[in-house]
Formats: C-alpha cells, sequence, structure tokens
C-alpha cells in the first residue's frame, strides 16, 4: 500500500465562491418564500408553487453550505473516511471491493453489505492525487468489468467459432456503430440547420435510425443501444438519438397538422410493437434490476420520438393529394423568442367546427401581412390519411 495519508477538503476556489455566493441566494429564496404573504396579487396555486421551491432550495444552500465547512475527506494507516454534514463514514483497507469515477464524483466501493460505499466529489482539494492513490492500491472496477466483458465475449460460441473469428467480429461491430454515430450526428445538424437539399435530407434522417437498429439485429448482443462507460460493446445511441431529434424539429416547425387525435393513436401502437420486437429479437434488456426497466421505458420514449417525426414527414413531405383551398382572416401576429425565433399568424376559423389557429409562417410572410389581411389555406389530404394545412399569403 503506497503511503498517502492527511485530511482534504473542498477545494478552495469551490469554497470561496459557495461562502461568498450562498448566502445572498439563501437571502433571494427567504424573499420568494414570503413573496405569497406580502403581496395581494399572489394566488394560491402561486403560493402553493413558490413556497415549497423557496424551502427546497433554502435547504440546498445550507447543506452546501454545512458540507463545504465540515466536509473531509480522511485518508489514515489503514481507512479511509469521509466525514459530511451527516456524520462520518469509515472504510478499511480490507473492506474496499475497489473504485468508480464519472464527471462529479469518485465512488469508493464496499465489499461488504453492513458498510456503505463512500462518494468523494471530484471537486476536492488533490483530487488527482487521490485519484494516483486509489489506482496504484485498489482496482479500477469499470476498467477490470470491462476487461471481463470483452473476455466473455471472445469465449461465447454465441459470436463465433474461434477466439479469432469473434475478436474480428467485434471489431467490425464497432466500427460499424462508429461509422452509425459520426454519420447520424452529421445527418442531425444537417437536417437541424440547412436541410436542403429537403427531400435528401429528410429521406436520410428517417432512414438512419432504421439502419441503426438494424445493426443491433444483424450484430445481435454485440452493439448495444445503451451507452456503458468503458463497455467493450460498443453503442449506436448517438446515431439514433440526432437525427431522431432533427426530425421531430422539423416535423413540428415545417408542417402543421390539422388534428392529432388519430396520429397519436398509429404512433404509440407502431411504437409499443417496435419496442416489442426490439426486446424480444435483441434480448439486450434482462429486467433483471430497476435500471433495465428506465433503459426500456428511455428506448420505448426515444422509439415513439423517432416515430412521431417519420409519421408526419413521412404524411405530409411525400402527399401527392390535391389541395382544398380555404379563405381566411389574419385576426393576429405573435413572436416566440427563444432558443430560435419563431413568427405566428392567428387565423380566424375557417372550417367548420375549427376555433382560431395560430401557424408559424417565415419572417418574410410574417412582415409581409398585416392584421385584417386575408390569406389562403391549403387544405391536403396526408399520405398516411391525416390531414395537414399550409398557409398561402399571396
Amino acid at each position: 500500500m503506497e503511503p498517502l495519508t492527511g485530511e482534504f477538503r473542498t477545494a478552495k476556489g469551490w469554497r470561496i465562491l459557495i461562502y461568498i455566493g450562498s448566502p445572498p441566494l439563501i437571502a433571494l429564496f427567504v424573499y420568494v418564500g414570503f413573496l405569497p404573504f406580502i403581496r395581494d396579487e399572489f394566488s394560491i396555486v402561486a403560493a402553493l408553487l413558490l413556497i415549497p421551491i423557496s424551502l427546497g432550495m433554502i435547504t440546498l444552500f445550507v447543506y452546501g453550505m454545512i458540507e463545504t465547512i465540515k466536509g473531509r475527506f480522511i485518508i489514515a494507516n489503514k481507512s479511509v473516511s469521509n466525514k459530511d454534514a451527516l456524520g462520518t463514514m469509515t472504510l478499511e483497507f480490507k473492506e474496499i471491493k475497489g473504485f468508480r469515477t464519472d464527471s462529479n464524483y469518485i465512488h469508493i466501493i464496499s465489499n461488504t453489505k453492513e458498510k456503505k460505499s463512500i462518494r468523494i466529489s471530484t471537486y476536492m482539494e488533490k483530487s488527482n492525487l487521490i485519484m494516483e492513490w486509489l489506482t496504484n492500491n485498489f482496482v479500477e472496477l469499470d476498467g477490470q468489468e470491462a476487461m471481463e466483458e470483452e473476455k466473455q465475449i471472445l469465449a461465447s460460441d454465441e459470436f463465433g467459432i474461434n477466439e479469432q473469428s469473434r475478436e474480428y467480429r467485434l471489431n467490425e461491430a464497432r466500427r460499424v456503430a462508429k461509422y452509425i454515430n459520426i454519420i447520424g450526428g452529421c445527418t442531425g445538424v444537417w437536417l437541424w440547420f440547412h436541410p436542403s437539399p429537403y427531400l435528401i435530407s429528410v429521406s436520410i434522417g428517417i432512414t438512419l435510425p432504421l439502419i441503426a437498429l438494424g445493426s443491433l439485429v444483424v450484430y445481435r448482443g454485440l452493439i448495444r443501444f445503451d451507452e456503458k462507460k468503458n463497455s467493450p460493446y460498443p453503442s449506436i445511441i448517438y446515431g439514433f438519438i440526432a437525427p431522431t431529434g432533427a426530425l421531430i424539429i422539423r416535423a413540428v416547425m415545417d408542417y402543421e397538422i390539422l388534428s392529432y387525435k388519430d396520429l397519436w393513436i398509429t404512433v404509440g401502437v407502431f411504437s409499443i410493437l417496435l419496442t416489442g420486437l426490439f426486446l424480444v429479437i435483441t434480448k439486450e434488456i434482462k429486467f433483471s434490476k430497476i435500471l433495465d426497466y428506465v433503459t426500456a421505458l428511455s428506448l420505448a420514449g426515444m422509439i415513439f420520438a423517432y416515430s412521431f417525426g417519420t409519421y408526419v414527414m413521412s404524411n405530409c413531405l411525400f402527399d401527392t393529394s390535391e389541395p382544398e383551398v380555404f379563405r381566411t382572416e389574419v385576426i393576429d401576429k405573435e413572436i416566440d423568442s427563444g432558443r430560435s425565433t419563431i413568427y405566428y399568424l392567428k387565423l380566424d376559423p375557417w372550417a367548420p367546427g375549427m376555433q382560431q389557429e395560430k401557424v408559424s409562417v417565415t419572417k418574410n410572410e410574417y412582415v409581409a401581412i398585416e392584421k385584417g389581411d386575408s390569406v389562403d389555406i391549403y387544405l391536403k389530404r396526408g399520405l398516411l390519411q391525416t390531414p395537414w394545412f399550409y398557409v398561402v399569403t399571396e
């Protein structure tokens, strides 16, 4: 065991920031909590919302102050201890199984059920020295588990007739996953920010997530959907998410659906079937722990998002039906300035049973149209029988 002893606190810069920043923030949220009692215009709903937020944030910042003052990570001759606002936890060296790291914490894992693992912040002073000491004296569990998993892959008959063929198959799967993620990421950026030529960018955006899911079936068990740190199994998560997210943005920004009722039913049923098919064919998720259920729900949500984007884009972009034209009046104009600026026209009801409709238009169309002007509404049947429409301002 390499020698390293002493007490380690939160790094000095972070301590100064917390000491200076926390008191005014605590005072701010105390004031926010009292607002419903000192301002007559606050409703009961606002009070029920502000008071819990205020109490929660006050508790958070007070705890952070106490933690910064009292917090210590202590390395002794035969043990490590973590002292925080709630007490002190100690593990003897013989009780340490190993350690893991993430972006914010170092986790020192206990090898006994009687004692909990210790978690220390990476913002601790001399955290690099602590990491070096842990690396030299204990097992880095993520790396060890990755090595064990790779050994299991190379020893499994499921992935090839001998070790050489299994290794070749694994490397091939890694290359395929790498290309899917790179192309998927580039396609997502292309489709989101500059989808030109439009038909080609949308078609690739629809196709790539299917290729990503298809790779899971082709490399059954070797390529995974989710990403795990240091895992030998390659993942295609980014190749799926990037074009899917861009498809949703394009679907919402570029097309106006008359009614979403039937769309939600179709997309929901398709998503359930595709998720179930994926789980049965790939057998990637074992449902042996809570995280597996969370992963399955996340997968279902992403497949639902992809199905929605693909449905809307296919229904509208590839629709060749003849439009039915309606004329209506612009009753108001509106600009939504968020991460991107969106221009809206509020239209008088233009079909039986409709209410006022707010539709997005380009900046030039927004500037050219005045309140009280008339516009034409082109209503189309939709390739998938979901009616949609667009506005013609000239």
